[in-house]
């Protein structure tokens, strides 16, 4: 049962409490029914500087010098007390494992986990994200010391020897904040004088129990743990074991060297076992009350052969030292336990059951008051009592307690009739045992409070109480009668309802700082010592959304709660949030102008805008491409899957699926995209044939260049793929439908659509179409519309058809739109949604460069290594002859279509045939920069002229054909297969019949 059983670890140390003392109201300055302040008996002027109200507290007698004593002239005010500036933060220090038992018998000093560190420590606070969480010391009452709350998080225990930095042997979290229990009064006997006595010799018992079923209740797998403790998880095996018991004292509270400082506490404690149906937050065992004030509780477990005693704070200490032992232990020096004599237990018909030795329980460092005695006698009959010639305990039969032992309720809004209950539960016990008491509960204070009793669903031994604040203040419900009395301690908030009828725009700084923040800053001044103050507007703007978070009610039962004493109602905490809002509201979120498309004036300028186009689209197909070719094929990724390197699932992401189908994951999506790019390429050139000009070939830009040219902020570069690198593909193709800032590839084709539907004289009468017809790589929705349509230009209506299939294509015409789905915009966010989703982050690329050039350029890289230089100079040289084909075939002016044109076809095959073997060998070949591939280089401009003759122009291709594969033969043997070489050789020949009238045009 509890410590009343075994194992059971105990611990010393010493706690630090910086609790604020001016909200005591020694004075009647503090009216908690309200929170208001009074200042010589009228209400403070908040308009005047808080400092002059601290001022004021300060010099209310009666005052102490340091040493405690009566001067008028003293450091120390009763009014403000001895830590005005106290920020309500607890913590232990120093506090450690002295002793296990395992079993009855003596305590073992000697336990590898003696010396082990526990810890006590706040919630984290997700907010600031912030780690040396501090727990909070709160009292319920200020005006009373039995009503002290502690807020903690977690609780740890650590290796004797370990640092901030070392994993700890166990952690849990606590659930619920716990209260004090047992409020002990002159466990000191020793008085000195000091205004403080009474604090210095008050003693308080808290526990706290941490649950085994918490998902962060943990031992470290990753550490030795001692024997003890692999004894406590085989205990906490047990079904009937909830978790752990902490019960901990604290007493010898250390005299104040100063004011505004904070104070030390002697801390013992042990650790025990939580059991079924025991409360998790106060002590138990038969309950034996003491007759003399000094005294403490007693708790006691008859077991089998032995009787178990829980008496922390039963007997008082006799002396205490004038000051603090040293820097490391802050608290003053004891003597020993009073002698009472050897104690005897007894039950009502005076047999004695147990007798505990003077000795053993003087010898309080060793057990901490927790000990056990033979039982002599069994079995008991009747109330139990304790006791010697000079002290005596005798049993109250009826305990009856609640987890929930100080609580805050909202005074009810009278003008809506709502009031705001809360639900409780009781524990009652009959000598220990559960059982239900012939009386239970009522309001100390009706008028404060009512309390109505109900049947709870844990049955036997527990009540449901449903308490509902009626008119602000503190006050207590009072539990069982006569000896058997047991208090919950109540405070009523103050009646603020009606400030939840305040609309938001009226609650600025001055209207929050007068309702809510004057108190706090009036009587807790710990914010502008230490943090900022609250008079100050500018701070308060500042932090007006962090001020919201931490006065959240959500947030209440968090140690990081502001305002830490819990006094605020909740309207008041609205407040917050409503003040939130205005400060927003003063940024000016004004939007900025949409970006207008540019105004093109003339045919000379849409001619240049759409030469622009042509380079644009020629600069996306290429960055499309280059990601693409940084993913290995399936193949490649299959054996990376087989190395262990990739995961199947990524392999399918990346490559697709084996049966090389439809599916062919992010590379396939990537080439199908850059397909569809060159389409756009070459019909906005026939839009541009249409209007009379030449083919443009097109020039790739990136970096400051493409900025320039473009007016985009999007970069452009050539990179492998990355989720990155995929967030910026859909950028290129963010849709004009949706509000995105600044310029967009769509308001680009939104002026070049505007210009081709208004300016006159665009097009020549009956000038029949121009450019060259293509039907590869449309959508299925395009074909099943217009299965005929093959790319043709020919007047104002089939240019803005074609404009208008770039931009449909890319962008999606709209979110509802059959073409959003098959949209480059859709296609990309979905593949960037499925690898968001990625269990851990993939990125299949291989590690080539950003921007590989042969010579230096801007924004680019070299590649030095000479292997994949030469292999770039080819793939350079094949680029240019990609280019050259196709203008050729459109010097002609061909009417018919592209799929049937040798030029065309060659020009295909030479980017299937070369750029993409080349690109995959490039994207595996090392480039020179350490940890780098080379990758195909970023194109330069292609400046080479073909002969505007057909037969003259494909002999000089077919030239180039063979020059190109004399140099691919010159390279080393294993640097290209060769498939590439012979098809060079192949189109020097069908180049050189096609000059020669041996072969037709068209295929």
């Amino acid at each position: 049962m509890s410590l009343l059983d075994f194992p059971r670890l105990h611990f010393r140390g010493f706690a630090r409490a910086n609790v604020p003392t001016g909200n005591r109201n020694t004075h009647g300055n503090i009216d908690i029914a309200t929170n208001t302040v009074s200042m010589a008996g009228e209400p403070v002027d908040l308009s005047r500087p808080p400092a002059e109200f601290h001022a004021h507290l300060k010099q209310l007698a009666p005052r102490f010098n340091a040493k405690g004593k009566p001067d008028p002239d003293g450091i120390f005010s009763l009014a403000a007390g001895h830590n005005f500036c106290g920020n309500n933060h607890f913590s232990w220090e120093n506090a450690r494992i002295t002793g296990v038992q395992l079993r009855d018998g003596e305590v073992d000093t000697q336990d590898l986990l003696v010396g082990a560190r526990l810890g006590l420590w706040g919630h984290y606070n997700e907010y600031l994200r912030t780690t040396f969480n501090r727990a909070r010391w709160i009292d319920n009452n200020p005006a009373q010391p039995d009503t002290t709350l502690i807020y903690a998080g977690q609780f740890t225990l650590s290796d004797k020897l370990a640092t901030p930095n070392t994993p700890t042997l166990f952690t849990a979290d606590i659930a619920q904040a716990h209260s004090v229990r047992w409020l002990g009064s002159g466990h000191i006997t020793e008085r000195s004088g000091h205004f403080l006595d009474e604090e210095i010799g008050r003693s308080r018992l808290f526990q706290f129990s941490v649950s085994k079923q918490d998902p962060h209740f943990l031992f470290n797998a990753d550490r030795p743990l001692p024997a003890s403790m692999h004894a406590l998880q085989q205990a906490l095996a047990d079904d009937e074991v909830l978790g752990l018991t902490v019960q901990y004292c604290l007493f010898n509270m250390s005299t104040p060297p100063k004011p505004d400082s904070p104070v030390f506490y002697d801390l013992a404690g042990s650790i025990g076992l939580w059991r079924r149906d025991e409360l998790a937050t106060y002590p138990v065992g038969r309950l034996l009350q003491p007759r003399q004030a000094s005294l403490g509780p007693v708790l006691v477990k008859l077991h089998a052969d032995r009787v178990s005693f829980n008496m922390p704070t039963a007997i008082p200490f006799t002396t205490r030292d004038a000051d603090a032992v040293s820097e490391q232990h802050p608290t003053h020096a004891l003597g020993g336990k009073q002698a009472l004599g050897d104690l005897l237990l007894q039950d009502a018909s005076g047999t004695l059951l147990a007798r505990i030795p003077e000795q053993l329980y003087r010898d309080h460092w060793r057990h901490h008051g927790v000990f056990d005695v033979p039982l002599q006698h069994a079995p008991a009959a009747g109330s139990l009592s304790l006791g010697s010639a000079q002290a005596q305990w005798d049993e109250a039969d009826w305990v009856s307690q609640s987890d929930s032992n100080q609580l805050y309720l909202e005074a009810p809004n009278r003008n809506k009739h709502e009031a705001f209950p809360q639900t409780i539960t009781v524990q009652s016990r009959f000598r220990g045992e559960l059982a239900a008491p012939p009386s239970l509960a009522e309001a100390e204070d009706g008028a404060l409070l009512t309390v109505e009793q109900q049947p709870s669903p844990l049955g036997h031994g527990y009540t449901a109480l449903t308490l509902t604040g009626r008119q602000p203040g503190a006050t207590r419900i009072v539990l069982g009668t006569g000896k058997h009395k047991q208090y919950l301690g109540v405070r009523v908030l103050p009646d603020d309802w009606h400030l939840d009828d305040v609309p938001a725009e009226q609650v600025d700084y001055a209207f929050l700082y007068q309702h809510v923040m004057s108190y706090y800053e009036l009587v807790y001044p710990f914010m502008s010592d230490k943090v900022f103050s609250l008079a100050d507007q500018c701070k308060c703007e500042t932090y007006a959304r962090l001020m919201w978070q931490m006065c959240d009610p959500q947030n209440r039962d968090k140690s990081y709660y502001m305002p830490s004493t819990r006094e605020l109602s909740l309207p008041k905490s609205r407040l917050f949030l409503k003040y939130l809002t205005q400060v927003e509201a003063k940024a000016k979120a004004a939007l900025p102008a949409p970006a207008t498309p540019h105004a093109i004036g003339s045919k000379a300028e849409l001619i240049d805008e759409l030469k622009k186009a042509i380079d644009l689209e020629l600069s996306l197909m290429l960055q499309y491409l280059y990601a693409a070719y940084s993913i290995p094929n399936y193949a490649q990724g299959a054996a990376l899957v087989q190395a262990g390197r990739w995961l199947p699932a990524e392999l399918e992401l990346a490559c697709g699926a084996e049966d090389r189908r439809r599916n062919s994951g992010t590379r396939g999506m990537l080439l199908e995209i850059a397909h569809e790019e060159m389409i756009h390429y070459l019909l906005v050139n026939n839009v541009l044939m249409a209007l009379g000009e030449p083919f443009h070939r097109g020039t790739p830009v990136l970096g400051q260049q493409a900025r320039q040219r473009f007016g985009l902020d999007t970069e452009f570069a050539f990179e492998p793929f990355s989720e990155h690198v995929l967030a910026r593909f859909v950028r290129f193709e963010w849709p004009d439908y949706i509000p995105t800032p600044g310029k967009s590839i769509a308001t680009f084709y939104i002026a070049i659509r505007q210009a081709l539907a208004e300016l006159p004289g665009l097009f020549e009468s009956g000038g029949g179409k121009r450019g060259g017809e293509h039907h590869l790589f449309l959508k299925e929705l395009t074909n099943r519309a217009y299965p005929g349509y093959q790319l043709e230009v020919s007047d104002r209506d089939s240019a803005l058809f074609a404009i208008d299939f770039v931009t449909e294509q890319g962008e999606g015409v709209a979110v509802d739109s059959p073409h959003f789905a098959s949209s480059h915009f859709q296609r990309l966010r979905t593949v960037a949604g499925k690898f968001s989703a990625c269990g851990k982050p993939f990125e299949p690329a291989l590690p080539a460069l950003k921007n590989p050039v042969l010579e230096a350029r801007a924004d680019c890289t070299v590649v030095t290594d000479q292997t994949a230089r030469a292999l770039m100079q080819l793939y350079q040289g094949c680029y240019e002859l990609t280019f050259l084909l196709m203008a050729h075939h459109f010097a002609q002016r061909p009417l018919g279509s592209l799929r049937r044109s040798r030029l065309m076809n060659a020009s295909i095959d030479i980017m299937t045939g070369l750029l993409r073997p080349l690109s995959a060998a490039l994207m595996n070949m090392p480039s020179g920069v350490p940890g780098r591939h080379a990758g195909p280089p970023v194109p330069e401009p292609v400046s080479s002229q073909v002969s505007g003759d057909y037969s003259l122009g494909c002999d000089m291709l077919a030239q180039k054909c063979l020059a190109l594969a004399q140099y691919a033969r010159g390279l080393e043997s294993d640097v290209i297969g060769m498939a590439p070489i012979e098809m060079l050789e192949f189109f020097n020949q069908q180049l050189t019949d096609l000059s020669r009238g041996k072969m037709s045009r068209e295929a």
